[in-house]
């Protein structure tokens, strides 16, 4: 399943409807007179029509005799419309997000299951909490991590042998591809959330290399101008576009004609999330790409893998255990693998994996058996990012009306303002 996404649009109301044939399973006892469940799952509907998910519920329906209501609501409107039906302890028993509740306990349940035992290291580390609850069962989709996301074939007919390792590596990359007459880095800032994965692919290695930084930064005791290697790292991007070595359009690109550019050899890489995977191919499937995290300005680069989606009971759940065990035959190993296979990626479970991963999905899965991931920036801090304002900042810089400390003014300005506005000890 992919991560909620903020696409399709319809109102309450039409979710209000559904629930009526659905029925609320906030009342009564939840099972009817043979002793069987009703599991009410509402669910984003980018993931509802997802390859292999269908089949898995169904196959544990026909196993237990239960009965799972998908409740699809618009990605746009979800967390709202989920939060109403927590709010009246009715109508949901599986949901998705939350996960920034600072009450856990009031609207969810602790997840368990044979499942734990089964995780990536790295990533059960990312979704335990401190007491060491682990609030959500991890979904069977994809893990997700940013960085340069290229054509081999490009790479390869410019010369270029292996990924680089430092930032000068890099810039020596996108001149050799510029050379042989392609368009090296293709920027999309028309859609201003494509540059935020720069600021992501960097935050990475400054928390690989001091895991202190987000709580720093969220309590004010340090800046972002004062992170080591944020001046070389932003330096780097706007001594890209000088260069001539991105897109002459960068302001108004888009991200669907980065992923066409990629897809047809016209650009080198990119820089965004591996989601993008399924956005280059889905233009050609027979995309040669690869994967690599964008390099540290100081030392070895950190991959940021996102957490997987996770997936709660409702505290109020009359058929908590059946939910549970739902979530829990979904990410069983013969499920997850057999998801896996319909939706190739990375998977949080050891056990599972792509029979013969090609390309970036081989290459993220490389990075992340080496262990040592971080959770993103984004994912880690309580404050709420002021991404509109670092978006501005990063357009700003790629259409040279800002220089690098401009820019660093301008992103600690918005984090200010920010912490101010989220009432932040410290700020």
């Amino acid at each position: 399943m992919r991560r909620i996404r903020r696409t399709a649009l319809i109102g309450a109301a039409a979710l209000t409807s559904v629930a009526v044939v659905t029925g609320c399973s906030g009342s009564g006892t939840g099972t009817d007179s043979a002793g069987h469940a009703t599991v009410t799952f509402m669910l984003p509907s980018s993931w509802a029509s997802v390859p292999g998910f269908q089949e898995n519920v169904d196959a544990w329906e026909k196993k237990t005799g239960n009965t799972v209501t998908l409740t699809p609501v618009p990605d746009a409107n979800y967390d709202s419309l989920v939060q109403a039906r927590l709010a009246a302890k009715s109508g949901v028993d599986v949901f998705g997000g939350q996960d920034t509740a600072k009450d856990k306990a009031a609207i969810m349940q602790p997840a368990t299951g044979p499942w734990l035992e089964r995780l990536n290291p790295d990533v059960r580390k990312a979704i335990t909490s401190p007491d060491g609850t682990v609030w959500g069962t991890p979904s069977a989709d994809g893990l997700n991590a940013t960085g340069v996301i290229y054509n081999k074939d490009v790479f390869t007919k410019a010369g270029i042998t292996k990924p680089p390792t430092t930032l000068a590596e890099f810039q020596a990359d996108l001149q050799k591809v510029k050379d042989s007459g392609v368009t090296p880095l293709y920027l999309s800032g028309k859609d201003g959330w494509t540059l935020l994965q720069h600021r992501s692919s960097v935050n990475a290695s400054f928390i690989g290399a001091d895991k202190q930084l987000v709580s720093k930064l969220d309590a004010n005791r340090t800046k972002w101008t004062d992170v080591p290697g944020f001046e070389q790292e932003n330096k780097a991007l706007a001594d890209w576009v000088g260069k001539g070595l991105t897109n002459g359009d960068a302001l108004t690109a888009t991200y669907d004609s980065a992923a066409a550019a990629l897809a047809g050899g016209k650009a080198g890489a990119i820089i965004n999330g591996t989601w993008a995977f399924a956005a280059v191919t889905k233009v050609n499937p027979s995309a040669n790409l690869g994967f690599f995290l964008l390099p540290a300005a100081e030392g070895p680069g950190t991959l940021g893998l996102q957490k997987p989606n996770l997936l709660k009971v409702a505290k109020f759940s009359k058929v908590a255990p059946q939910a549970q065990d739902f979530l829990n035959f979904m990410i069983a190993q013969p499920q997850a693998q057999k998801f896996m296979d319909a939706n190739p990626g990375v998977s949080a479970f050891t056990d599972v994996k792509v029979t013969n991963p090609a390309g970036g999905v081989a290459d993220l899965q490389h990075l992340v058996d080496q262990g040592g991931s971080v959770v993103p920036f984004d994912q880690q801090s309580v404050i709420p990012q002021p991404q509109d304002d670092i978006i501005a900042a990063y357009q700003e810089l790629i259409g040279k009306r800002a220089d690098v400390a401009e820019f660093g003014e301008r992103v600690q300005k918005a984090w200010q303002n920010a912490g101010a506005k989220a009432n932040a000890s410290g700020f």
